[in-house]
């Protein structure tokens, strides 16, 4: 039967490239490309200026920047993850590049349909034909940690059945390496304080994804948690066919999320899902203290009926509660204009390293004023027109110490996860009144009377 299955569906994958060597060797070959460009790029220019050294690097990456998505594409893991990650919000990286790099979220090349049928026997200990009365050779997608089929149990459940890429584990600390050093010698994507802390960001993302077992847990939890919200689906895990490299959970029908909304014509219906989106996140993280922390667009669909599918469990974190308050205690402060009071919330959480010296008030409220637009006022704001990039960037030439105000460990997932929603966002055109959310969620927590 299996055999029937891939001819039927072809056999369009690719094998995974799974030894050290041979991944080390491509990501090493990625980076003489990428510094050969670099520096044929810097022939070109004379002077030593800081800010023209990373419009340099920032040409030779969108030269290369097909071929870059191509191999983090091939490779999955690691690769891809940074990718996916780096997409995921268009003002941490130059707008280009950022959308030559959408392209992992949705055409990522799968693995053969022999390496798919291999591990899920391999898993479950017996053939694919004695598990499934169907299964669908042809993916539904392919992400960094696996790939998703759609299937048929022979009780007649429609599932999806996510599989992994083998030895995506035991590749992870070797391709992270290479992957440090191409983000740290290009300068383009960021500082390396930033690199550093985004690797590690990533490397802790793929060990927990990996755990599939540890993700059907999380499908079960959270659709406990939400079962109060009937316009958001949450998918019913199968446990009992699923393992550490396998998950197999109930078939949701849906289009990805912000395609879904932008093809919708009534534009109070388009900011209205979108308001309910982020409203989700907004009780995820200030209600339940907990947060899906894989906000790229793939993993978020929209059903026929416009109920918002929550998609990839696998990365859930936890946040302390007083945490989540210093968070709304700090927009509360620049609401008030009061800059000493935010630098406070800034030091007790250890924003920075311990004692340095912090950017006067003005330059606080410039840097906040810019990043926070979409708070300022109480009225409907439209996050397709808001794109900080170049601002923030010609402001940290102007104030190279704002860098060394890195967040503290625990909060960088977080400001990860607004990035990747403000970056989804901005592929729509709709209108979210967030202020009213902040200061109704800053009421609720008691921040405000």
């Amino acid at each position: 039967m299996a055999k029937d299955w891939e001819r039927l569906g072809g056999e369009t994958g690719k094998k995974v490239d799974t030894s050290r060597l041979g991944r080390a060797m491509r990501l090493g070959r990625l980076g003489a490309r990428f510094a050969g460009s670099a520096i044929k790029a810097g022939l070109s220019r004379r002077g030593d200026d800081e800010g023209e050294g990373l419009d340099t690097m920032a040409r030779a990456a969108m030269k290369n920047a097909e071929h870059i998505v191509d191999v983090m594409g091939q490779m999955k893991g690691a690769a891809m993850k940074v990718g996916q990650l780096l997409s995921a919000d268009p003002d941490l990286v130059a707008p280009e590049f950022a959308d030559a790099l959408t392209r992992l979220q949705r055409e990522a090349p799968p693995m053969t349909f022999q390496t798919v049928s291999e591990v899920i026997e391999g898993a479950l200990d017996r053939p694919l034909s004695d598990v499934f009365r169907f299964f669908d050779p042809t993916p539904l997608g392919a992400a960094s940690i696996g790939q998703v089929h759609r299937a048929t149990l022979f009780d007649g459940r429609e599932v999806a059945v996510k599989v992994q890429y083998p030895g995506i584990a035991d590749s992870l600390d070797s391709d992270l390496r290479n992957l440090a050093g191409l983000m740290k010698f290009s300068r383009v994507f960021m500082t390396k304080d930033r690199a550093d802390a985004f690797v590690k960001e990533a490397r802790e993302a793929i060990l927990i994804e990996a755990d599939y077992t540890r993700e059907a847990a999380n499908l079960a939890r959270f659709r406990e948690l939400l079962a109060d919200w009937p316009d958001v689906v949450v998918p019913e895990p199968v446990p009992e066919l699923s393992r550490a490299n396998l998950l197999v959970m109930q078939f949701v029908e849906g289009s990805k999320f912000d395609d879904a909304v932008i093809a919708i014509e009534d534009r109070d219906r388009r900011s209205a899902l979108v308001s309910r989106f982020v409203e989700l996140f907004v009780f995820m993280f200030h209600e339940l203290n907990e947060l899906h922390a894989d906000p790229h667009p793939g993993n978020f669909m929209l059903t026929p009926d416009q109920r918002i599918v929550l998609l990839d469990f696998g990365c859930i974190r936890a946040f302390r509660p007083e945490l989540a308050d210093g968070v709304l205690e700090m927009l509360v402060a620049f609401w008030d204009d009061d800059m000493e009071a935010l630098a406070a919330i800034f030091r007790r959480f250890g924003f920075g390293r311990e004692g340095m010296v912090y950017p006067d008030a003005e330059v606080l409220r410039t840097y906040h004023r810019m990043i926070l637009e979409p708070l300022l006022v109480d009225a409907p704001f439209n996050f397709s027109t808001f794109s900080v990039h170049q601002k923030a960037r010609a402001f940290i030439r102007q104030h190279p110490s704002f860098l060394k105000m890195v967040p503290p460990a625990e909060l960088l997932l977080y400001f990860r996860v607004i990035a990747g929603v403000k970056g989804l966002l901005t592929r729509i055109d709709a209108d979210v009144n967030l202020r009213a959310m902040a200061e109704a969620t800053c009421r609720h927590r008691g921040i405000l009377p």
